[in-house]
C-alpha cells in the first residue's frame, strides 16, 4: 500500500508540465483529507524516500481503484511509466 493517492492534476498555463496535484492519505478503506500541493513537493518526497504515491482512478459509479505507482524522472518529473522521457505522465487523471 502506498502512503498517498493522487486523484486529480492541474497543468501549468502552457500545459507543458504539471503544476499541482490533488493528494490524500491512503487509509485502509478510505482516503484522508484531500490537499492541493505543488508537483515539486511530491517529487521531492518521492526522490528523498519520504513517501510513496500512486494514482487512483474513479469509475462511472464513483468508486475509486488503484492505478499505477508514481516515481520521479530526473529528480523533477512525476510519471507512472518507467522510462527516461523527461516529462510528467500520470496517465489520464481528471483535471481541476
Amino acid at each position: 500500500m502506498t502512503d498517498f493517492c493522487i486523484t486529480r492534476v492541474r497543468y501549468d498555463a502552457q500545459r507543458t508540465h504539471l503544476a499541482y496535484v490533488e493528494v490524500s492519505e491512503n487509509l485502509p478503506k478510505a482516503f484522508g483529507t484531500k490537499y492541493i500541493v505543488p508537483r515539486g513537493f511530491v517529487a521531492d518526497l518521492i526522490r528523498r524516500g519520504n513517501a510513496t504515491f500512486s494514482t487512483w482512478v474513479q469509475n462511472s459509479e464513483g468508486v475509486y481503484s488503484k492505478g499505477a505507482d508514481v516515481h520521479v524522472i530526473d529528480g523533477t518529473y512525476l510519471s507512472t511509466v518507467h522510462n527516461s522521457i523527461k516529462r510528467d505522465n500520470l496517465g489520464n487523471l481528471p483535471e481541476f
